[in-house]
């Protein structure tokens, strides 16, 4: 019988002397004292955050598409958030990676929070074995014995196959409706507004401190000729240029076929904002994305007038930014109009670049390994980067990953749009078929693009093509007047 002598009573304070609970104790102790020291407001932020991070967690898993939309919204800020964290806060942390975690708990929420009414069979579908199949070949590529560095094709092979195969998953497991559609492009084109008013504000009014400091070691590539190439809240001008341009591409699209007044204002809204954002990024290659896509929408609109229209104003745009020298003295356009030069110095080199490297990408059918080229590969090789001038997309790829790799990356994207414009040749005119129509006329755009500048395998575009990719696909059930089991939380 346990002695009821106070001696041998155990206090409330004695739980420290636990040795898991003290190590704990006095992990927490050291950490709070070496941010007080070195980093006081790194104390508020974690104070704060763990407060509003636990509440939303909560409310995450109790439904778990706040996560998935989180990740879309993400996506696109992400970069923002680093560059005035580490400007006000001297926070540096590795916020791309952000988009990892928030995928984890996505995944993690729908496990835990649907159980065994997660509708699992939803992933025995053509478009998740392709997806899957692409993500273990770019998996085996981690084993390629001419791959220099490990480490490089880990945060590499993200945007070539992870966040594909996994946004994919997501979507059909959680945001499987036309309504999640719908928020989707609420979202993507919302946002986008935003980025374009920002950029505005970057070119009118002037950089702020975080977007000063978060320039000053790139002013080589955001400075030309002393003009800013305004970048807003992407990771640099390119990513700007490219992602605007394809939500203006979009916007416009669903401007002409939705007839709800206040959603024509909202894309008019987008079109004109984002096209300008566009325009002021200074980059060239995006122009391939409203071009390209609206050449495309053009032949499935099914709308005679807006053909014969679209046709005429594309015509009579293009013929003054390639034969005229209208509104030279402008620099958007001036800038606008040197991407169908064949002369400028910036192309040529592109080519010299590409025609160096061809032997290097030739010699090995699988490729040098992912994360040799580009960005990954300037950063983890440093000078030892053969490959250090990859900027094109297709090159990066056909480097890294080979001749067969990149026949299979072609195959992939070309299955799939193949048997979307299939499934929209047989379907009847309704506002969802304007939905995918835009959404495969912005992956080819975007598609295009990837040619001059890797923009494909940035956040946001890769995020959105992989979403859109996975929407395009669930159509083919909703065009036959279908719809998808809606995801069921247990904590409701």
């Amino acid at each position: 019988m346990p002695s009821k002598n106070p001696i041998f009573q155990k206090s409330g304070s004695d739980i420290i002397y636990y040795p898991i609970l003290l190590i704990v104790l006095a992990f927490i102790c050291y950490n709070l004292a070496y941010r007080i020291t070195y980093n006081w407001p790194m104390v508020v932020v974690q104070v704060v955050g763990l407060n509003i991070a636990t509440a939303y967690m909560w409310r995450a898993f109790k439904n778990p598409k706040l996560l998935a939309w989180t990740v879309v919204f993400y996506s696109f800020m992400w970069s923002m958030i680093a560059r005035y964290t580490f400007a006000y806060l001297w926070i540096k942390q590795p916020f791309g990676l952000g988009v990892d975690f928030l995928m984890a708990l996505t995944l993690g929420a729908i496990i835990f929070s649907g159980g065994r009414k997660t509708p699992y069979h939803l992933l025995k579908n053509r478009l998740v074995i392709l997806s899957f199949t692409w993500f273990f070949f770019v998996f085996l590529q981690y084993f390629n014995p001419f791959a220099a560095s490990r480490e490089a094709w880990i945060y590499a092979m993200r945007c070539y196959a992870l966040y594909l195969f996994l946004s994919i998953i997501i979507v059909y497991l959680l945001l499987n409706t036309k309504r999640d559609l719908q928020i989707f492009l609420i979202i993507f084109i919302s946002v986008s507004i935003f980025g374009g008013l920002y950029g505005w504000y970057q070119l009118n009014i002037g950089l702020n401190f975080a977007d000063s400091v978060f320039i000053q070691p790139k002013l080589d590539r955001h400075m030309l000729w002393g003009k800013l190439r305004v970048f807003s809240i992407y990771e640099n001008a390119g990513q700007a240029g490219v992602s605007l341009g394809h939500a203006g591409l979009i916007s416009t699209i669903l401007m002409v076929h939705d007839k709800r007044m206040k959603f024509r204002i909202f894309y008019f809204l987008g079109m004109t904002i984002c096209f300008y954002g566009m325009a002021i990024s200074g980059t060239r290659g995006a122009l391939i994305v409203p071009i390209l896509g609206l050449g495309v929408y053009l032949l499935f609109c099914r709308m005679l007038w807006v053909t014969v229209s679209g046709c005429v104003v594309g015509a009579i745009l293009l013929f003054i930014l390639v034969f005229t020298t209208i509104g030279q003295s402008n620099y958007t356009i001036n800038r606008m109009r040197t991407a169908f030069d064949k002369n400028d110095p910036s192309y040529q080199y592109r080519l010299e670049a590409r025609r160096h490297y061809q032997d290097y990408m030739d010699k090995h059918l699988f490729g040098w390994g992912i994360g040799s080229a580009g960005y990954w590969g300037n950063r983890f090789l440093g000078e030892e980067n053969y490959m250090k001038g990859t900027d094109g997309g297709y090159v990066q790829l056909h480097a890294e990953i080979g001749r067969a790799g990149l026949i299979f990356y072609w195959f992939y994207y070309s299955f799939v749009l193949g048997l979307t414009f299939w499934m929209l040749l047989k379907s009847k005119t309704s506002l969802l078929y304007y939905k995918i129509l835009a959404l495969s006329c912005g992956v080819i755009g975007l598609l295009a693009a990837n040619y001059g500048n890797s923009v494909i395998y940035q956040m946001p575009s890769n995020l959105l093509v992989s979403i859109s990719l996975a929407y395009m696909w669930l159509a083919r059930t909703w065009m036959k007047g279908q719809e998808f089991p809606k995801f069921q939380s247990n904590f409701d």
